[in-house]
Order: C-alpha cells, then structure tokens, then sequence
C-alpha cells in the first residue's frame, strides 16, 4: 500500500527554523527551491541542519542513537519548525523534543529519557502518519563505503526507503524490531538460567515468524524495482560497459516472493538456530541479519570492484532512490547531500547532478560542503555556515 500524495506538483521546503538543536540555539532560513549550498569549515553545524530535516521528515535523526544528543548542550528542549508546499497544499511541520523523568515516548535504549512529539498546523500527528508524507533521501560521506561496509547500512538504506514507501510495511517493521527486543530479552534470562521456561519463545517465534515475513517481502519487492533503475544509472553516469545488480539476500534463505516460502523458511531457520540463540542470548535469524548484494559484472562488487567502480554503483544506486521514490509516490523527493559532493572527483560530481534532474522534475537539494566551488556554475542559492549561524550570500 503506497503512501496516498496529496498531489503531482513537485513540493519544496520553503522556510526552517531551528531552537536549541545541536549548536543552534535561534535558527530561521528561507531556502531555494533548487539547489541550496550550505559552505564552511567543519564543525560548524551543516550536517546538523540536514540532520534537522532529516529528523523531523523521517521521525528519527540519521545519525544519533539517542534523542537526547540532538538537544543544545545545556538545553532542556529543543525544536525544528518547517513550511513545506506541494501545488495548492501549504503544511506547517513541528517536531518538539524534551528531557523528562517519565518513561513516556521513550525511544529504546536511551540513557536520557526524551519525550518527542509532532504536529501538523499546530494539531498533534503521529510519526506514522507524518513518514513520507514528505519522501527524503539521504547521501551521506559514509554511504559512499556502502558496498564494502557491513550489511547494517545497506539494510538501512532499505528500510528507510520501505517505511517512506508503504505504510503497512513500516508498521510492519517496527512491530519487528519491538518483537525482536522482546524476543533477546528472554532469550538472555535463558541464557542466564533464571528457571524461564524455553517454551516461553514460541509466542515470540510465532510474531518474529509473522513479522518478519512482511518485512522480507517489503524489502524483496523493493530491491526488484530498485535494481533496474540502479543499472540504468550506472550506464548514465559512467562510460564503461559495466553491468550493476542489486540481490536481496535473505539469511534464512533464497528470496521468494510466495509469502508461504518465507514464512516456511523463516520458521525452519529459528527451529535450526535455537540451541545457538540461547546459548549467545540473542537472536541471529530474521530480517536484521539479511544483507543486499551489490553485483558487478556479475561478481561481487565488494570483492572485484576498484574504489571507483565502488562508488559508481552507490552512485547509481543513490539515483534509483529518488527515481523509485518519484514513481511510487508521485513525488520527487527532497534530496540532502551531506558534504558527498567534494568527495567525488569534477566528472562524477557533474554526471551525478545532471542524472539527479530529469527535465520535468528537478530535486530541492540541500548540500553541505567546504568548497563554495563544488556545484560548479550550477544555478544554487549558496549560504555560509559558521559556529552555529547561517547567513546567505
């Protein structure tokens, strides 16, 4: 079930404000509809604006593991206000994050307990209803080393994707990941010996099973659309014969796109790995151990690919998102690139750009980097970032 778009018309990002976020302590910036450059030195707050976006867009920050780090040190709440328009449609967003005593909207894990809420035209809105209302896509530095990283991020770049796209698959998801926590917690008083009774797993198999499925299933489908977009990229920005491949691999088992065969699968994985399970406390089969293979010329691109070869299919691969997101929702994207571009040598960066815009849609972009050069003679409203404020040029 897609996302329902409010409508065709291509949306922007009008007008941001930031309170007590990161180092900014009183924010507001009115920004391009195009391209908008973000120039200075590092350490000076311009991945925290896109994190900002990011944060409010995707109901949870990119980079931090507690809520509570997005907070001004010091500061006891915190807040990121945006204006967004599409067409006739103009919605005011606002995300409110702030330190309390009460385990309430506590997100798992955290040491600092952080109420976060939501609103749109100043009336409350669930993360659930806010997520891809407004689709993102995001190009950090460390996405670069996607296809020789470890298989967290590549299955992160699925599942921001998925939870954008299609609304049952995210409920799916997060009903995963709180049954998968629930599930490692027994599983360590077994290991433990506390007398927990192992039959006490299978209310938990069966949910994990269930889930999990759903999300194998979101995910295979979506690697099947991704991947031809992904090779058509690559053609575009590089002028060498190669192929690109882009393979969901389940842990459990071949993918399928028959959900009795993952369901099958998924549940004859856990019977296997249940003496495993107890004896390591945690649970190491089901969707957080699948990966997405990234094929070159029909080897391994993590074994046989140069650095650049490498790079090229994240390349390809960051272009199929927002070319997928267009399609399945109607929507072009707004497209955060954090420092990416300085990274890439002038012919990559270029070809990139160019293969970012078709000629009826083009991307609101917001860039971060040290050269105020890299966009080359590109049309963009450029912006210096220093200690904490903004000023545009």
């Amino acid at each position: 079930m897609s996302v329902p778009s409010p409508s065709r018309a291509e949306g922007r990002l009008s007008r941001l404000r930031l309170f007590n976020f990161r180092n900014y302590v009183d924010l507001e910036l009115e920004l391009d509809p195009g391209l908008n450059v973000f120039v200075g030195e590092n350490a000076q707050g311009k991945t925290n604006l896109l994190e900002a976006v990011a944060t409010l867009l995707l109901t949870r920050s990119p980079r931090a593991a507690n809520m509570a780090e997005l907070l001004r040190w010091g500061a006891e709440e915190a807040a990121v206000d945006a204006e967004l328009t599409r067409g006739s449609l103009s919605e005011a967003l606002a995300l409110r994050l702030r330190l309390r005593d009460a385990a309430v909207d506590v997100d798992p894990g955290e040491r600092v307990r952080v109420s976060r809420s939501t609103s749109r035209d100043g009336h409350p809105i669930s993360p659930r209803e806010l997520l891809g209302r407004w689709p993102v896509v995001l190009f950090w530095p460390d996405d670069l080393q996607l296809v020789k990283a470890g298989p967290e991020a590549r299955r992160r770049l699925l599942d921001v994707l998925v939870a954008q796209l299609d609304r049952s698959a995210a409920d799916e998801l997060l009903r995963y990941r709180r049954t998968l926590e629930q599930r490692n917690a027994l599983l360590r008083r077994l290991q433990a010996g506390d007398g927990t009774a192992a039959g006490e797993l299978h209310p938990f198999d069966d949910a994990l099973v269930h889930h999990g499925a759903s999300v194998q299933l979101a995910r295979a489908r979506l690697v099947r659309e991704l991947a031809p977009l992904a090779a058509a990229a690559l053609a575009e920005i590089t002028d060498s014969s190669d192929t690109l491949e882009l393979r969901y691999a389940p842990h459990s088992g071949e993918p399928s796109e028959e959900r009795e065969v993952v369901v099958s699968a998924l549940a004859a994985a856990l019977r296997r790995a249940q003496r495993e399970e107890v004896a390591r406390g945690t649970t190491v089969v089901g969707p957080h151990r699948d990966d997405l293979d990234f094929v070159l010329n029909g080897r391994s691109a993590r074994v046989i690919g140069s650095q650049g070869q490498q790079r090229s299919s994240v390349l390809a691969t960051k272009i199929a998102e927002v070319r997928l997101v267009r399609e399945r929702s109607g929507r072009m994207p707004l497209l955060l690139l954090d420092d990416v571009l300085s990274e890439l040598d002038p012919a990559r960066r270029e070809r990139l750009l160019s293969a970012l815009s078709v000629p009826e849609d083009v991307p609101q972009t917001l860039v971060t980097s040290a050269d105020e050069n890299v966009v080359g003679a590109h049309r963009a409203r450029r912006f210096v970032v220093r200690s904490g404020s903004v000023v545009a040029r």
